[in-house]
């Protein structure tokens, strides 16, 4: 696909104060043949205010707030790129040549449909260290954050995005390598996801989105997340006490080596006593200070257009 279109969608929900810096950080890669969709999913805040006057990118405002994952497919719907890549508003590419790189998989391997990636999370604020690291080789796992995520196309005919909490996008990437076309691994950090202090803390919502198991979900569309332990506090944090008993029978149910993982019982013990106002502390603890010093970025290799 020489010359091919890309299409950057970005759902959004009250990011005023960030997403002008996504924005920037998309249009400064240095691939030209590009468009930025912004869907703005009834934002509250001084988003539409001043998103509708840029021409430089196509903002769609909903009438209703109706979710992420119907966010992205709104977006996806208004793209008219040859590869559509989903973004969230608060998250920033790493580097200027990651979507050269992207579109460089699609025109190489004409059998591939999705494009996934590393990435690592970062804190809001001034300090953008690496607090902690996605990287591996399941793509489907890969997909547990829509930044940097690329499709063909015509791998999306019939597809679409989940209104599921911590699944939206990847119910996309596994209807695609389930109509048979292949997934594409790029092995270095190509985006910074944006952590914010209150993100634990927003129960509210949580609450009115989670209408079933995370890790069930993520069971269903082929991902593995039984190892992922530490979703028992968050799911503490943001949730109800029953939802951590029926997530660690889950963790159990489908994968029962998780008794005899010293990892899991401390995670599931220390969701379960600790009090949430304590709780809700210790993920900004563990990030500021353990985060930060043992994860490392890992760099666009130099020598190489594409990974």
């Amino acid at each position: 696909m020489p010359g091919a279109k890309v299409s950057i969608c970005i759902a959004t929900f009250n990011m005023a104060d960030v997403i002008m810096e996504t924005l920037v950080n998309c249009l400064a890669q240095d691939y030209e043949n590009k468009e930025l969709i912004v869907y703005d999913d009834c934002s509250t805040d001084s988003t539409q205010h001043f998103l509708k006057e840029f021409h430089w990118i196509k903002y769609i405002r909903g009438e209703v707030n109706k979710g992420v994952g119907e966010g992205f497919n709104s977006a996806i719907a208004a793209a008219k790129g040859d590869i559509i890549i989903t973004f969230c508003a608060d998250d920033l590419w790493t580097d200027k040549r990651a979507v050269s790189d992207i579109v460089e998989v699609f025109q190489t391997y004409p059998s591939v449909g999705y494009v996934t990636r590393w990435y690592y999370q970062f804190i809001s604020g001034v300090d953008r260290r690496p607090v902690r690291a996605w990287r591996g080789r399941d793509p489907i796992t890969l997909a547990n954050n829509p930044s940097g995520l690329a499709f063909r196309r015509e791998a999306l005919i019939g597809c679409s995005c989940s209104n599921r909490m911590f699944v939206e996008t990847t119910k996309l990437a596994a209807q695609v390598v389930a109509k048979d076309w292949d997934a594409h691994i790029i092995p270095w950090d190509m985006v910074a996801v944006r952590v914010h202090g209150s993100t634990s803390t927003k129960s509210g919502y949580w609450l009115k989105r989670r209408v079933s198991s995370p890790v069930m979900d993520w069971y269903a569309l082929g991902g593995d997340m039984t190892r992922d332990y530490v979703s028992f506090i968050q799911i503490k944090n943001g949730f109800t006490i029953a939802a951590v008993w029926e997530e660690i029978w889950n963790f159990v149910k489908l994968r029962p080596l998780n008794l005899l993982h010293p990892a899991f019982w401390f995670f599931a013990l220390i969701a379960l006593i600790t009090p949430r106002t304590i709780l809700r502390k210790l993920p900004a603890f563990y990030r500021n200070r353990i985060g930060r010093l043992i994860t490392r970025e890992i760099k666009r290799p130099c020598d190489t257009a594409s990974a």
